[in-house]
């Protein structure tokens, strides 16, 4: 088992974060610290960072290095971004931060900016094709990506804090100051033609992009807080601007959902992503909680346990494991045999259920994890994997199908009427999607009770569809007693008949 940690020193936050990875190859994060800093504050007059703003960067470090050795890390990585790299006395910094905490701090370029925030996204978000924008206090990094790999990418000179400091003079915007500054802004886009009508989505990282968010959960009342993977139509990005615009700086802060520390310069912040917007012309804002911290640790997670590529093939099914990993080897191989049987019988009954690849996905990651929530009780463990299912770093599925996997894992155990009509997160699911969740759920239920025995005795089944009945036929080892699980199947299959208006016949064959 190793620890090890990270530090971002960007221009207007620092983070740090914590993983500890086991023997097995799981991981997970242990602690991260966020500290408003605003290290490039008053630099653009001379180009240099401030004494005070220095000062408020060796604060945080110092304490990070005492957190790294109480939680006994083994290695430190720490970087700085836009403002230490655009500063004239950045090499002074640099060096003032290792007499005083013996970091090593490495100052790199935009190019390498860029490819850890696309490291971040593309390991936690399912898309292929699309634009990232990192946009920070001094710089917004900006990439193209298709297919799941960088094909472009730029740092643009403009940052929310940056732009906020040189274009606004007193305490808000004057019509003047904000049309020059949207000139510059969309002056430093347009040199670049190769992002213009790409027409690909929109994927923010970065605080901006998480408080556009959090502003557009809060007035719709959305039953889950993550903001990871959340998505945003241009139409309601549009609503938000105009609001935060039409506030004076005491009302900003008080928006729900927005940061009081980033109301000064959420304007800035937020312009830039209008103008991206336009520029791209697309229609949906995705907001990505993954950024260069978690591309510092997938870069140094690829090459020390993936060999040496940061990016991972699945990451649906990677992380869903990496939350199994975390189980004994018992619970283990037993949660991916009721996956695997799970598979089985959805493509034998697809005729009846009529699910899609999303849909036999989510059955995938409701098979694995349909067992997590022992950790909490035994008893009602279903209700408890349901909350943590949808509460897991769960990838490349979206707020929606984290629900309906929840779902089908908390149905799969007879949800009761009354707690079927308080799962706050069916609020997501609407008619269709839980009807075919219920039959689902069938599947989910029947592929574990054939493993009620924990001991992988079935790996054969066949499937007969007719109009009045399904015939199930089992294979099994003729010298093993499976009196459990055939009990377990048999008690499934009054339910089954409700939701396939069809009687299941089980035939047992010993082989």
């Amino acid at each position: 088992m190793e620890r090890i940690a990270f530090i971002d020193l960007g221009s207007n936050s620092v983070r740090f974060v914590i993983y500890e990875i086991s023997d097995t190859g799981s991981y997970r994060l242990l602690y991260q610290e966020k500290d408003s800093i605003r290290l490039s504050e008053n630099m653009w007059g001379d180009h240099k960072l401030t004494q005070e703003a220095m000062n408020r960067a060796l604060v945080s470090l110092q304490s990070y290095v005492h957190m790294a050795k109480a939680f006994e890390v083994d290695t430190i990585k720490a970087v700085a971004t836009a403002a230490v790299r655009l500063a004239n006395n950045g090499d002074e910094f640099i060096n003032l931060v290792k007499q005083d905490t013996g970091l090593e701090l490495e100052c790199i370029s935009g190019v390498e900016e860029a490819r850890l925030g696309f490291l971040g996204v593309i390991n936690t978000i399912g898309l292929k094709d699309f634009v990232i924008f990192d946009l920070g206090g001094a710089s917004t990094e900006v990439t193209l990506v298709r297919n799941r790999q960088i094909e472009k990418s730029v740092s643009l000179p403009i940052g929310a804090l940056t732009l906020t400091g040189t274009y606004q003079k007193g305490k808000e915007f004057t019509d003047k100051e904000y049309n020059k500054m949207v000139k510059a802004i969309k002056q430093a886009i347009e040199e670049h033609p190769w992002l213009k009508n790409v027409k690909k989505p929109l994927l923010g990282i970065g605080g901006t992009a998480r408080n556009i968010a959090k502003m557009d959960q809060r007035k719709l009342s959305y039953p889950i807080t993550k903001l990871h993977n959340y998505e945003i139509p241009y139409h309601r990005f549009t609503e938000l601007l105009d609001e935060v615009k039409s506030k004076p700086l005491a009302q900003r802060k008080k928006i729900n959902g927005l940061s009081s520390e980033r109301a000064d310069i959420i304007i800035a912040g937020m312009t830039i992503v209008y103008e991206l917007f336009n520029y791209i012309n697309c229609k949906t804002l995705v907001v990505g909680g993954s950024g260069l911290r978690e591309g510092l640790f997938y870069d140094y997670y690829g090459q020390a346990y993936l060999g040496g590529n940061p990016i991972i093939p699945d990451i649906l099914i990677h992380s869903a494991e990496n939350v199994l990993l975390g189980m004994t080897r018992y619970e283990l191989i037993h949660a991916k045999h009721v996956g695997k049987l799970a598979d089985i019988l959805y493509d034998q009954w697809q005729p009846l259920h009529k699910g899609d690849t999303a849909l036999r996905r989510c059955l995938q990651v409701s098979s694995l994890l349909h067992d997590i929530g022992k950790r909490v009780n035994y008893y009602s463990h279903a209700r408890h994997g349901c909350y943590m299912l949808v509460n897991s770093n769960l990838y490349g599925i979206t707020h929606i199908e984290q629900a309906f996997s929840a779902f089908l894992v908390m149905n799969s155990h007879g949800l009761k009427p009354k707690e079927y009509k308080n799962f706050l997160y069916g609020q997501l699911l609407d008619d269709e999607q839980k009807a075919i969740g219920k039959k689902l759920s069938i599947i989910l239920a029947i592929a574990e009770a054939l493993d009620e025995s924990h001991e992988q005795l079935i790996t054969h089944l066949e499937s007969r569809i007719s109009p009045e009945e399904v015939q199930l036929i089992v294979h099994y080892p003729a010298s093993r007693d499976i009196s459990i699980i055939k009990g377990a199947v048999e008690r499934l299959a009054k339910a089954f008949k409700k939701e396939y208006k069809r009687q299941l016949q089980i035939e047992w064959f010993p082989q």
